[in-house]
């Protein structure tokens, strides 16, 4: 999460302490949502599916923890991984919004999905190089440093990230739509290690009557493609630290949990108030 304190800034620049890939892709997606979910962190019910993805992403993280360690990586290991991270994030992060029925399909599904994964060809089978590896660097372009957690580092230093899916990706579209945490994970590996990644990929766990996992691989940026995504992340934080928060209507506006928040906006934000 980036870093702004409360109450919200006003048209003063306030820079944040950082920034992350998912933070700069909220605010660019709609920085009236952000403004309610991160800097007034106005709590929700969590989605099932949220609550599926956070699951099956913590036993992913358990298996590939315990390959990288040369631990017990077992299917019934790992499963049970799943078991206590659904409880847990259930009593932790909930309430989840539950239709009647709902959580025992939603968990069976990511029973499903995780030995989908374990029997695939998509998990490793050497050791990888990082797990959950946190980074925080400056970057050439960017005012703030910029953060982020890579999934994995594989054993040939391509970093990937895990999601989860009702429907099988287009590639194109995948790539695209995950333009800017991609770029930027290629951005903070090569500033950390020197090295430059042979592929950034993304993992698609696909929650179909028979689960899917598809890979979703690009190649690494040149300097065009790194130097879009920096101004992307500029223009986010740039246009945070100075308060400009407003709606974006589109398609998803539907979905939105802060649809009543946003009817109820007065068009300006309130002055930051001296501490």
């Amino acid at each position: 999460m980036i870093a702004l304190a409360d109450p919200p800034p006003s048209r003063t620049s306030t820079l944040p302490d950082y920034i992350s890939p998912s933070a700069a892709k909220s605010y660019l997606a709609c920085s009236l949502r952000f403004y309610f979910e991160r800097v007034l962190q106005i709590k929700k019910a969590t989605t099932p599916a949220l609550h599926l993805g956070k699951s099956v992403h913590e036993a992913l993280q358990a298996f590939h923890l315990a390959r990288w360690r040369g631990t017990d990586d077992s299917p019934e290991v790992v499963a049970a991984a799943f078991e206590d991270s659904f409880i847990k994030l259930e009593r932790n992060e909930g309430p989840v919004k539950w239709k009647e029925g709902e959580r025992e399909k939603c968990r069976f599904a990511g029973l499903r999905v995780v030995a989908a994964y374990l029997d695939s060809p998509e998990a490793p089978t050497a050791k990888p190089r990082a797990v959950e590896v946190p980074l925080t660097e400056d970057i050439a372009g960017l005012c703030v440093p910029l953060t982020g957690t890579v999934d994995l580092v594989t054993d040939i230093f391509a970093p990937i990230d895990f999601k989860s899916a009702a429907a099988k990706p287009d590639p194109k579209h995948a790539v695209f739509d995950h333009e800017i945490q991609l770029v930027a994970y290629q951005l903070l590996l090569e500033k950390a290690t020197g090295e430059k990644p042979p592929s950034l990929d993304l993992v698609f766990l696909v929650k179909t009557k028979v689960p899917q996992v598809i890979r979703v691989s690009s190649p690494p940026a040149d300097s065009k493609r790194k130097d879009r995504v920096i101004r992307m992340i500029d223009t986010a934080v740039t246009s945070m630290s100075e308060g400009r928060f407003h709606p974006q209507p589109g398609m998803t506006c539907m979905s939105c949990q802060y649809r009543n928040e946003c009817k109820r906006w007065p068009g300006n934000m309130p002055e930051r108030r001296a501490a």
